[in-house]
């Protein structure tokens, strides 16, 4: 993912942010702030090009608290050309006046002018990779941050320009004058807007005026100053904001929300608010607090209902009272995230089936009864590897019954199927046409929030996540009887499921090819069904007699010479190899001539008989 390119925000709303994992670092200043870590070092030589001798080579000796007397034994010499580089306690801030001093010893006093002049280059930075040089100094010198127009510094940068006869500049210490800070976080700002939905006016009308309903208005660092640079969202409107990468749910707050409202005014003489809400995939949305007029806007994703280690995507919903004054409702002027745009960090892979199971619902027979303990005793049946046998190694929903799986980690949703839903029937050769039982797949990624991702039946048993949504993963799987089209005693017999994307040694095209081919069995076809009736004429009770040769629904009715159906026979599933035998009593009917009407599935056919009185 692409990173933003990170900024400080140095002032917001009259106060600095000086945040790490949350904090206010004005909270807790360090005073006496000195080095405390030798980044890197390269040691010069003497004038002469001898090495300096070892009482002046500890770099340890630059760190710390300078004694500033001018003795011998306090000091690190960087010898002709040498430089360090060191690391500060903390941020040193912009204060107005010296920000750093920086002590060197010379035996001849801290006057410069004298023929042992001995002078350094300074170089500041943020980060440690940006640089900024600030200019020479000679022997004891004092840091200016206004000078390089930073608002802090991390790290300095010493190297030596004595153009003299000695050792180079022999460094005592740095010292913060005004202390140091925690470390500024680094902030980034929304970077793209959607799912705008503009509300209603103060007069009840969808707000139509074009200059405040420009997305890009919302995006980049706020100006929270009274000009039309804002988002209006209008009473009851909405809109999400995404980032150049997610958001760190770190201690304190992490997402500011900024609001535009003339001349700073207070929420009760003039109340606008919203809802705001994050979300970790842009599908399910967490409320994490609320905005309102003269709030600081500041909010913490640990507020979210659920533990999120982050977040990527904020959606702000307007609130406003339907009685306040304002026009069009909260006006966004951008949303900063104060923990920055980072990667997203990646959840653990799951591996190929269940680990464990919960919220098992056993459901009742078709009827209502209760099914067999061998088939719901065990749910734990569904875990692991699935069987693939005609054994009781299964759990049976049941109608009205479901069962909710985890796999120890995230299921990726990969390019084609994500989960192989595996069903048990006794005559494993049969599809989905001719035992027909079926369950509803629902996933989830925070046991909350479930989404539907299909229907699966023994033939067609693959599941594509992003059916369900713009998944990147899933951590729950829920499995639920379709009560409608399953027609079975007890319903769907759960065997396992296998997460097809981080299962690597699961080959679903094999698996495909092979499970397809063997359930590609002969469907019941209304020609073949070895349909007879007797008596014919008949004067009372018809018969009728037939074999099927294949597993399917039979439906038989009775039509009179004029289309009119006139009765119903059969209406069952029916199996192969069963001789079937249904009768009809024609007593109550004319006579003349009638008509048997077979269907079974998408074919049928027609038998004639006579009524005779």
């Amino acid at each position: 993912m692409k990173r933003i390119t990170k900024q400080v925000l140095p002032v917001l709303c009259g106060a600095a942010i000086f945040m790490t994992m949350g904090l206010n670092a004005q909270d807790s200043p360090q005073e006496n702030c000195n080095a405390v870590e030798v980044i890197t070092s390269t040691q010069g030589t003497t004038s002469e090009g001898t090495a300096v001798n070892a009482d002046r080579s500890d770099v340890n000796a630059a760190l710390h608290a300078p004694d500033k007397a001018n003795e011998p034994g306090g000091f690190y010499s960087l010898g002709i050309n040498g430089s360090i580089t060191l690391e500060l306690g903390g941020a040193v801030f912009n204060q107005p006046g010296t920000d750093i001093a920086i002590y060197e010893t010379s035996f001849s006093g801290d006057n410069c002018g004298s023929s042992d002049d001995e002078q350094a280059l300074i170089e500041l930075s943020q980060d440690g990779s940006t640089w900024v040089e600030y200019g020479t100094i000679c022997r004891d010198g004092d840091i200016d941050l206004d000078a390089v127009d930073l608002d802090y510094i991390t790290q300095i940068r010493i190297t030596d320009t004595t153009t003299g006869s000695g050792d180079g500049y022999d460094l005592d210490g740095i010292e913060a004058v005004n202390g140091c800070e925690d470390i500024p976080a680094e902030v980034c700002y929304g970077s793209e807007a959607f799912d705008y939905i503009p509300g209603k006016d103060d007069n009840g009308e969808t707000i139509k005026t074009l200059e405040r309903m420009d997305t890009n208005q919302a995006l980049g660092e706020p100006e929270m100053d009274d000009t039309v640079n804002f988002l209006s969202l209008g009473h009851g409107g909405e809109v999400t904001i995404s980032f150049d990468g997610v958001v760190y749910n770190n201690e304190g707050s992490d997402i500011r929300v900024v609001e535009t409202t003339y001349d700073n005014a207070s929420y009760a003489a003039y109340p606008e608010s919203a809802d705001v809400y994050v979300s970790q995939n842009g599908i399910d949305f967490y409320l994490i607090g609320s905005v309102r007029t003269g709030d600081s806007g500041d909010l913490d994703i640990s507020d979210a209902p659920i533990a999120l280690t982050y977040i990527s995507e904020v959606k702000i919903i307007d609130t406003t009272p339907t009685d306040s004054i304002s026009t069009d409702g909260f006006d966004l002027d951008g949303v900063i995230a104060l923990t920055g745009c980072n990667e997203p960090i990646e959840p653990t892979p799951a591996g190929c089936y269940p680990v464990a199971y919960f919220n098992y619902v056993e459901g009742t027979t078709k009827n209502g009864g209760v099914i067999d303990a061998i088939r719901t005793e065990t749910p734990e049946n569904v875990l692991g590897v699935p069987e693939q046998t005609d054994e009781y190694v299964f759990t049976s929903l049941g109608y009205g019954g479901e069962i909710t799986l985890t796999f120890g980690g995230a299921v990726y949703n990969t390019e084609g199927p994500d989960l192989v839903v595996i069903e048990t029937t006794f005559q494993n050769t049969w599809g989905c046409d001719t035992y027909k039982e079926y369950a509803d797949v629902l996933v989830s990624a925070d046991n909350i929030n479930y989404h539907y991702a299909g229907t699966v039946c023994k033939s067609n048993n693959a599941i594509d996540i992003s059916d369900a949504g713009d998944f990147d993963f899933i951590n729950y799987v829920k499995i639920v009887n379709n009560n409608e089209l399953t027609k079975t005693h007890d319903g769907y017999d759960l065997d396992g499921v296998i997460a097809v994307g981080t299962c690597e040694e699961f080959n679903y095209a094999a698996y495909a090819e092979a499970h397809y081919n063997a359930l590609n069995v002969e469907t019941l076809d209304a020609e073949e069904i070895g349909f007879r009736t007797y008596p014919n004429p008949t004067n009372s009770v018809s018969y009728i007699e037939f074999t099927p040769n294949a597993t399917g629904d039979v439906l038989i009715e009775v039509f009179d010479i004029n289309g009119r159906n006139v009765g119903q026979v059969f209406n069952e599933e029916a199996y192969p190899g069963k001789v079937y035998k249904a009768e009809f009593n024609a007593s109550s009917l004319a006579s003349g001539l009638y008509i048997y009407k077979i269907t079974t599935g998408n074919t049928s056919i027609t038998k004639k008989f006579v009524v005779t009185k």
